[in-house]
């Protein structure tokens, strides 16, 4: 069972990438929404992957704030990314 839990998850996180992207070009997601979304996939995998698998409280905590240091420092060039996209 914990194993179909996290293929579900991770199937989730790769099948919802595509219709974000439509939504974002027809301008029904703003540059800030998608880019919240693109780097907030790995922490809230990550978050979900502990969960499941049964780590302690503390260990999921830990991980999940070691998966938010990255999405909180490559945020804003992800944005101007999606600017510049949404530009050209």
């Amino acid at each position: 069972m914990e194993g179909l839990l996290i293929a579900s998850v991770i199937a989730a996180a790769v099948i919802s990438r595509p219709v974000e992207a439509r939504l974002w070009r027809a301008g029904k997601l703003s540059d800030r929404s998608m880019a919240i979304l693109l780097v907030g996939r790995f922490p809230i995998v990550a978050f979900l992957f502990a969960v499941i698998s049964g780590a302690v409280p503390l260990l999921v905590l830990a991980i999940t704030v070691v998966g938010l240091l990255p999405a909180v420092a490559f945020y804003r060039s992800t944005l101007s990314l999606l600017r510049d996209q949404k530009r050209a």
